[in-house]
């Protein structure tokens, strides 16, 4: 019976949470008295090989290290849809455990592009010669509902008026054109304009000289006519 012998302790922990370490133990040789108790002795009084103090041990923290992307845009611009995002295992070794991994797709909702521009049909040219303006319906509505809102991008409204031309005149002088006397009797009765909305379209496509209009907007055709009267006439063709 053997009374000396090698006694290895417990491994410390590994040195590396993730990856590569080294583990350490304490390795003593020890004599067995005759009442049954162990005294360290000199390595030498034991037979055979010391075990080995250190081993190489790999650290296991690393296997739940996942990373996720942003989030992508949903898909849906009005309801719901999807939206994505890239999940990596970050272990070297690719070792990660996957009753952690982050879910890569989920449900999302965006109502951010739930109203659309509508436009209705052009009307007819207000003028049967020579220029005229025409209109159309412009709505900011809702693509499932069809409810009105606001929420429609201003910069992205369409046209609601344009200017619209017909044959050219056979007359020289239009009965709707002002002529100064005509000029001067709607300017008496003008107290103020009528289709405020639409007055300030009418000037800039250049239709005040039409009495039609300008019966309807005189307030704001007045300036614009005045200052066209002041103008020099063309020259006669007669002479």
């Amino acid at each position: 019976l053997l009374l000396d012998r090698w006694v290895a302790g417990p491994w410390s922990p590994c040195s590396a949470t993730c990856e590569k370490g080294i583990q350490h133990r304490e390795v003593t040789c020890v004599y067995q008295l005759q009442d049954g108790t162990h005294v360290t002795t000199r390595p030498l009084y034991c037979p055979g090989p010391r075990p080995a103090p250190v081993q190489s041990c790999e650290g296991q923290d690393c296997l739940s290290i996942w990373e996720a992307s942003e989030w992508s845009q949903c898909s849906a611009t009005c309801g719901k849809g999807t939206q994505k995002r890239t999940v990596t295992c970050t272990n070297s070794q690719g070792k990660c455990d996957a009753s952690t991994r982050p879910k890569a797709e989920e449900v999302c909702e965006d109502y951010s592009g739930c109203y659309e521009w509508k436009t209705g049909d052009w009307s007819k040219c207000s003028s049967t010669c020579g220029k005229g303006l025409q209109s159309r319906v412009v709505q900011c509505m809702h693509k499932v509902t069809g409810r009105h809102g606001n929420e429609c991008p201003a910069l992205l409204k369409p046209a609601a008026y344009r200017q619209c031309h017909q044959e050219v005149c056979n007359d020289k002088i239009n009965v709707n054109t002002i002529t100064s006397p005509r000029l001067a009797a709607l300017t008496y009765k003008c107290t103020r304009d009528q289709w405020t909305v639409y007055c300030r379209v009418i000037r800039e496509k250049n239709l005040c000289q039409d009495m039609r209009w300008y019966q309807r907007c005189c307030q704001t055709c007045r300036d614009f006519y005045a200052n066209k009267m002041r103008q020099p006439p063309p020259p006669s063709l007669s002479s």
